[in-house]
């Protein structure tokens, strides 16, 4: 037999060996690009878990990938790549996606130049490029931004993994396995739910059929139609009110063209009113489930992305379903499944990328064993038929149901009768994040209203009433418990310094001793203050600090290496991780009470473009004079929520000083004076320190 000479990156080493490599001296044969490293050692790491046995070739269980969109992104334009004369010391996105994938993009270059002559030599004279190369390089750009081009390519994959599976293992005896009835296309689709397309503009049908032209049959586009009653209308009992029929409608790139090069709907279902009930994500997934095939769902955000070795796995993971009877086991199951945050560029998109790896990885496995882990969204693999039992995949009444994902784990833990909710980790899909100070609190306050309007909802109701004590108290802290936490813990602190004060103001003095229970110990207010808060604040504090790190500490370390937790967790330290957190938690205490107080929780925009604009203090100025050309900027966006608490909690803090509560045992309070200081200066700088091009001297 021959012998295969396996290349030196998947040689097996003894600990010693890794030791070395990982510690010492570089691996030679290692790539340098750190995406791929994360690709191999996700992969290795994903076979040597156990798994069920795959599904064979041609007996593919169908499964569809929904992906709802409503105005996000599709392919990224020249003009935000590029702009000619664009403002003085202002550098073009292009020159940032050449410096940060400067590996990938000399690959790209050297592509382009081998497949067609006049291609310019990789630089940043972005004016040399010719309209059909600026085509090429959008493409290029739109795959390592958060673009439903990146989404939709990458869920695309699967049909060319299918294809692969059949070509390698196929059962060829069987008669769905000839050349003319085999198609991953009847296994596999990919459906964009676009809510807004008969409202596009002709760049967004552009973009829109160039996916089509671009990518496999696989791909299928569904939206909301809208005409006129017409003169049928009582006739089709339409109810008078309605001004308009609503339709949802299928198209893929079979479909005759309009004059405006739209598409004419090949499938069309009548709906009985105007669907968007809700905030909208819900109600754009749900209207596309009648367009679903096979008997599986995914759930993905249009800001994913997926990679071919992992598109490889889908075998296995529907093999997670696998039953012996219809209806039993496993077919009642909700499979979750981590995701590689992809968005990790600069301080606070680092800080976000962290939070999410430990949510999405090491709790999520925990919540699962523990009976608490619910259906997050994204990229959860479910069956259609159960979800179709309960309403769809998502429950999409309007303010109530604003994190609308997680009803859908809600209801089905609910209605029971064996029903499962697992996470497994050898299956990974890309995500991106938000990545500025004002972006990535927006969406925390969205999870954090949501979460307030989640506490009143009958399903939280019977949840609690059904679920034993162990997953009850699961349950509680993986979702409303964190939050009602935050909120304990940002008041903790001025309710410590308001008590503080009180005893101080309260000790006996000789002028109302008559009225007061005054010991004979000696000791003043301010002493047992500081004694009491001695023990209560000490050097556990930095024991605590790194508790909360612990789970990505810990993720990393297992993915990666110790030395590289240790310099993550050691850069985010140095980058002011902890006045980002301290400043967050304040955000989400504000919103959840506020949230159960006043109601009124709106889905939040965010964006997740990259944060290159400086946010001013209260609004842009006219050139002269001090009239704003534009109001809002970082005061009014926080005063209400942490500048005032946050003023307040420095003017007690002074308060302590000024009346000898610091005085006493100094130093038994450096450690309550450390805390105090972070929260501080959290509450009141930290929106200007993570704010773009805030210390340069000339903005």
């Amino acid at each position: 037999p021959r012998r295969v000479k396996v290349p030196d990156i998947f040689r097996e080493k003894n600990p010693l060996e890794m030791a070395a490599r990982q510690m010492c001296v570089p691996d030679p044969n290692w790539p340098q690009n750190a995406d791929v490293q994360w690709r191999i050692i996700a992969l290795a790491r994903g076979l040597g878990l156990p798994m069920p046995r795959p599904f064979r070739a041609p007996y593919m269980p169908g499964i569809t990938v929904l992906i709802p969109h409503y105005g996000e992104s599709i392919l990224m334009m020249t003009k935000e790549l590029f702009q000619e004369g664009g403002q003085t010391g202002e550098l073009p996105l292009m020159h940032w996606l050449k410096h940060t994938y400067e590996s990938e993009y000399a690959a790209f270059t050297s592509r382009m130049q081998a497949r067609s002559e006049g291609w310019p030599v990789a630089g940043s004279d972005w004016g040399e490029y010719t309209k059909a190369q600026w085509d090429k390089m959008n493409s290029w750009a739109s795959m390592r931004m958060q673009t439903l081009w990146r989404t939709v390519a990458g869920m695309c994959l699967y049909h060319p993994a299918l294809q692969c599976h059949f070509e390698a293992q196929a059962d060829r005896s069987s008669s769905l396995a000839r050349p003319d009835v085999w198609d991953p296309s009847e296994c596999f689709r990919c459906l964009v739910s676009m809510q807004m397309y008969k409202f596009f503009d002709q760049t967004q049908i552009d973009h829109t059929n160039q996916m089509f032209e671009k990518l496999p049959d696989c791909l299928k586009v569904a939206f909301i139609d809208c005409q006129g009653k017409g003169r049928a209308a009582d006739a089709d009992d339409v109810h008078p009110r309605q001004r308009r029929r609503y339709f949802s409608c299928l198209i893929d790139k079979t479909c005759d063209a309009l004059p405006d090069r739209s598409r004419v709907p090949k499938l069309r279902i009548e709906l009985p009113g105007y669907p968007i009930l809700g905030d909208g994500k819900g109600d754009n997934q749900n209207h596309a489930i009648p367009f679903m095939r096979g008997s599986f769902c995914q759930c993905i955000d249009a800001n994913q992305g997926a990679y071919f070795e992992q598109m490889l796995l889908l075998p296995c993971v529907l093999g997670e379903f696998r039953t012996h009877a219809r209806g039993k086991g496993k077919a009642k199951s909700i499979i979750g499944l981590p995701e590689h945050i992809t968005s990790d560029f600069g301080s606070i998109g680092d800080f976000a990328a962290g939070s999410e790896i430990a949510f999405g990885t090491i709790s999520q496995r925990s919540f699962a064993v523990l009976g608490g882990r619910m259906h997050y969204g994204h990229p959860d693999i479910m069956n259609k038929q159960y979800m179709m039992q309960q309403g769809g995949v998502s429950k999409a009444t309007k303010t109530i149901n604003l994190s609308e994902d997680i009803f859908a784990g809600m209801d089905f833990t609910l209605r029971g009768q064996g029903r499962t909710i697992h996470h497994q980790e050898y299956f990974h899909l890309a995500k991106g994040r938000d990545l500025g100070f004002n972006t990535v609190l927006g969406f925390f306050s969205k999870l954090a209203s949501g979460t307030g309007e989640q506490v009143i909802t009958r399903q939280a109701f019977r949840l609690g009433q059904i679920l034993h004590l162990p997953e009850a108290l699961t349950f509680y802290y993986a979702h409303v418990g964190y939050y009602f936490t935050q909120y304990l813990v940002s008041m903790s602190l001025p309710l410590l310094v308001f008590v503080w004060l009180l005893v101080i103001f309260s000790d006996c003095e000789g002028s109302f001793d008559a009225f007061l229970s005054c010991g004979s110990s000696g000791r003043s207010a301010a002493e047992t203050m500081a004694g009491l808060l001695g023990i209560w604040f000490s050097w556990l504090l930095l024991l605590f600090l790194i508790a909360s790190s612990l789970p990505l500490f810990v993720e990393v370390w297992s993915e990666r290496s110790f030395k590289t937790a240790l310099v993550r967790f050691g850069k985010q330290l140095c980058t002011l991780s902890p006045l980002l957190f301290i400043f967050q938690g304040k955000i989400i205490g504000h919103y959840v009470t506020n949230e159960l107080r006043y109601g009124g929780a709106t889905y939040v925009s965010t964006g997740r473009g990259l944060p290159t604009e400086r946010r001013p203090f209260v609004g842009e100025a006219h050139g002269k004079g001090l009239k704003l050309k534009k109001v809002g900027g970082l005061y009014l966006d926080y005063a209400a929520i942490t500048y005032y608490d946050g003023a307040m909690l420095l003017a007690g803090t002074v308060l302590i000083a000024f009346v000898g509560g610091a005085g006493a045992a100094q130093s038994q309070l450096n450690w309550i004076f450390v805390s105090l200081s972070l929260v501080i200066v959290s509450w009141l700088f930290a929106p200007f320190i993570f704010n773009p091009y805030q210390f340069e001297a000339t903005r």
